[in-house]
């Protein structure tokens, strides 16, 4: 497999996701899925227009976020892979945007996005992919831009749950804030992620898409369908909490 964009890292998963009837997303699982080989080369994603590079970076950095933070199936390989994963990604992500012709961040991208995918292989991610899936399924936004959406609403209802995973992370994206407590970092975590999304040029709002108010219970119920991912967030989330997450969304 060769990929194209610096995101989804499906050349180093054994995941399909599928589009059905009434716009639910549904995974495949299976070994055969995963490639035999794999080419990373930084040349095929330079064409990417700045939103692509932004919203396919995104959900790269969610992935990495999401595998840290499982509450299934989450070791040592997998953190490993994550922490790398974010390093890079959150590091290149704005040159990307910003210097789309540049070699080396996009080659940050590419190798970023590839590791998060092995990562979220070994440790799958969670609620913010839940809650992304009917704004993708139903309203067919971009599966990075729907990440990008719920990232941090997802992130502070996880925040006292995930508090010492996102303080960990923190460290990565923010070096400086290492002798600051475990709160502290966890919310600096939150915060500069959605820095992030907002200086690429992802608009942050619901509304933004044309997505009605009056969608939000639809939405909820329809996010309740992912239990797959559901079990996988270190916070229970309700159809309640979906609904209170997508109205901070909106």
């Amino acid at each position: 497999m060769v990929p194209t964009t610096a995101g989804t890292g499906s050349e180093a998963t054994p995941i399909s996701v599928i589009t059905c009837e009434g716009g639910v997303k549904l995974a495949v699982n299976a070994r055969p899925l995963t490639a035999d080989w794999t080419v990373l080369d930084p040349a095929l994603t330079l064409g990417l227009p700045r939103h692509v590079t932004a919203a396919t970076g995104i959900d790269a950095i969610v992935h990495a976020v999401e595998s840290y933070t499982s509450a299934r199936l989450k070791n040592p390989l997998s953190d490993a892979l994550a922490r790398e994963a974010l390093r890079l990604l959150t590091g290149n992500l704005l040159t990307a945007c910003d210097e789309p012709a540049n070699v080396d961040a996009r080659s940050a991208m590419l190798l970023g996005a590839h590791l998060a995918g092995l990562a979220f292989s070994n440790a799958p991610v969670a609620g913010v992919h839940a809650l992304a899936y009917p704004l993708g399924g139903i309203h067919h936004l971009p599966h990075g831009v729907s990440n990008a959406l719920m990232l941090r609403h997802v992130m502070a209802h996880n925040l006292e749950s995930a508090r010492e995973l996102y303080a960990e992370l923190a460290e990565i994206v923010e070096p400086d804030c290492a002798g600051q407590g475990s709160q502290a970092r966890a919310a600096l975590l939150v915060d500069r992620l959605d820095q992030l999304v907002m200086q690429s040029g992802i608009a942050t709002r619901l509304r933004d898409y044309d997505i009605r108010a009056d969608d939000v219970p639809m939405l909820a119920r329809e996010a309740m369908r992912q239990e797959r991912l559901l079990v996988n967030n270190p916070c229970p989330i309700s159809e309640q909490d979906a609904h209170r997450l997508y109205e901070a969304a909106w």
